[in-house]
């Protein structure tokens, strides 16, 4: 790393090796996954990039970009000073929203050409877009495979090798984050809510949720109106 460098680093992401130099100084922002997870309820614009910063995640940025970044990040230590007025959480999530809009912005502008993705990379991302089409209406690792023209053993396989990820794993991620933001952000009861993402009923829905979150849906709300 150098002057203006911003680098990205994803769970997953190791670094060794590492020495200091006697002159660095900078700064980083640590951000909990599951909290990225809550304000990030979109993928298929999302993978392109990530797969790009998987094998580049140190970038040069131009005065004007370190400028907007540290604006950001003066604004996140202000608001961590404010803790306990009246939307502070809101508030700190979306000035990490912004940071996370800020900084993709910044490395789409260096990965502007896809033309040359791998065939699995295109698979992830043929993939990704048929998630954001039919997730609330498919779940079946089946059904993507066969739009893609693919085993569902092959699908998973490849998925999970260049995204950590299986592809079962892809579907539910995407069907829970739309399932928090609806609990979040919408006045829909937990029934109109298991309605809305075809599931056969509230208690299965309920079940599935808890699962994979640990939380059932009306846990979720009533932490999110602690906060």
């Amino acid at each position: 790393m150098g002057p203006n460098s911003l680098m990205v680093l994803k769970p997953g992401h190791i670094i060794s090796q590492c020495k200091e130099s006697h002159d660095f100084e900078g700064f980083f922002i640590v951000v909990h996954e599951d909290k990225l997870n809550e304000i990030l309820p979109s993928l298929h614009f999302v993978a392109p990039y990530t797969l790009h910063y998987n094998s580049n995640p140190i970038i040069e940025m131009t005065a004007e970009e370190l400028e907007s970044q540290y604006l950001i990040y003066e604004m996140l230590q202000k608001q961590i000073r404010l803790e306990g007025r009246p939307f502070n959480k809101l508030t700190l999530g979306a000035s990490c929203e912004l940071l996370f809009y800020n900084t993709l912005s910044i490395y789409a502008s260096r990965s502007e050409d896809h033309s040359h993705h791998s065939r699995r990379e295109e698979l992830l991302a043929n993939f990704i877009d048929l998630i954001e089409t039919h997730f609330k209406s498919e779940r079946a690792v089946n059904f993507y495979a066969d739009k893609l023209f693919v085993t569902p053993k092959h699908l998973s396989a490849v998925l999970k090798d260049i995204s950590g990820k299986t592809a079962g794993e892809w579907i539910d991620h995407r069907v829970i984050l739309e399932a928090k933001l609806m609990l979040r952000s919408t006045g829909m009861n937990i029934q109109e809510i298991s309605l809305a993402l075809n599931f056969s009923n509230q208690s299965f829905f309920g079940k599935y949720f808890k699962h994979l979150t640990g939380m059932s849906p009306r846990d979720y709300r009533n932490k999110l109106s602690e906060n």
